[in-house]
């Protein structure tokens, strides 16, 4: 009954916070810790992605690549207006499988239908200043209406477009046209053979994501209780350290799961089920962060017993979920029984002490995301932990 009490708990609040509404109290209640954790959070995603581990960096690392190598075919072959190479690299290379692919097709492929339509709108209408203009006037219209709905309808009324507000300060078109051409197709051609070469599925490595996250949560977890274990403040560095290690896992797998649900062959089921799980590590995290916030505050007080055991049990669902994920033979009866540890904490310590307060609420909010998460983790694994 009291985990079902403790589920229910959870339902409302993620509830609460689906609205705007809702929303907005979240924020609110984010923005009420400390000055210090909010401005280091300002530049915290920034910082902890500066690094080899993270798949946006390493996005970042091979964009610039390519786009210096399109930067050098642009110098090495002199073609008229050769910065389109490059800038096409830009707009079609993403992270993503899909993004990538369906970008670049559309990208080309509009661009030529754009330069086609260009032509012989050229060839066929009167060359004058007020053509130009009218024209002018409905690609911009095309653009800013269809073109946000659809990338080939906008590549084709850029393109259109690009040629007109050039051409109508006295360039030739037909020079235009084909530079256009040649610039697009070669760098939408590059962006495309780069990631045909070096692709990435990230089917094969969101469960791997996720096994870091939860390692990272588990640090994170073991440095804060055993600070508070400790009574310590020393540990404010390295307390620093491990949120960051924990946030840069956090975004990697979220990453992640955008880019898998962008790959050929991903089901909704799957997707729903990855975002349940994240969810319910959001919690979790959120939780452990309140527990910081609020012990920075309060004044000290010996850990109880129970709290000791607790913390140690929650340590161990952690170790047990990224096992599991990580092809480990797992069972059920290995995890520890975190509600019947947070119902001995409840009986220990004086309620009316502040800080035994805060663990109690925060405790049931830890026990509920894990016991959760745990459901999730084994359904995602079940033929690896069946035996």
């Amino acid at each position: 009954m009291d985990a079902l009490n403790g589920q229910l708990r959870a339902t409302l609040e993620l509830a609460a916070h689906a609205t705007p509404t809702g929303q907005a109290e979240f924020v609110k209640q984010q923005t009420q810790q400390p000055w210090r954790l909010r401005f280091s959070g300002l530049m915290a995603t920034l910082r902890a992605n500066l690094n080899l581990q993270s798949a946006v960096f390493r996005h970042a690392i091979r964009l610039a690549a390519l786009v210096a190598l399109g930067n050098g075919l642009e110098r090495g072959f002199y073609w008229h207006r050769s910065y389109w190479l490059p800038m096409t690299i830009v707009l079609v290379l993403k992270p993503e499988f899909t993004s990538t692919f369906s970008r670049g097709l559309l990208r080309i492929g509009g661009t030529i239908a754009g330069l086609f339509l260009a032509t012989a709108l050229f060839r066929f209408l009167p060359d004058t200043v007020t053509v130009q203009i009218v024209l002018i006037f409905v690609f911009t219209l095309l653009l800013r209406w269809v073109g946000p709905a659809n990338y080939g309808i906008f590549a084709v009324a850029i393109s259109a477009l690009v040629v007109l507000l050039i051409a109508i300060t006295g360039v030739s078109p037909r020079e235009l046209i084909w530079a256009r051409g040649i610039n697009t197709a070669a760098g939408g051609a590059l962006a495309l053979l780069a990631y045909g070469i070096w692709p990435t599925w990230e089917r094969t490595q969101v469960s791997e994501r996720i096994a870091e996250m939860l390692e990272a949560y588990r640090e994170y977890f073991h440095i804060l209780s055993e600070s508070f274990v400790r009574n310590e403040t020393t540990s404010a560095r390295e307390l620093d350290r491990a949120r960051l290690r924990a946030r840069v896992a956090r975004t990697n797998l979220e990453a992640s799961i955008d880019r898998m649900g962008a790959e050929p062959g991903t089901t909704a089921e799957q997707m729903n089920q990855l975002n349940a799980l994240l969810a319910s590590s959001h919690r979790f995290i959120h939780a452990v962060m309140a527990l910081e916030a609020g012990w920075l505050h309060m004044a000290a007080v010996p850990a109880r017993t129970a709290f000791r055991t607790f913390a140690a049990d929650v340590e161990k669902t952690l170790d047990l979920l990224a096992a599991a994920l990580r092809g480990a033979h797992v069972q059920l009866n290995e995890f520890p029984d975190l509600r019947e540890d947070h119902g001995v904490l409840l009986q220990s310590g004086d309620q009316k002490i502040e800080r035994y307060a805060l663990v109690n609420v925060e405790a049931d909010r830890i026990v509920n995301s894990l016991n959760t998460l745990r459901g999730q983790v084994m359904e995602r694994v079940p033929a690896r932990t069946a035996r």
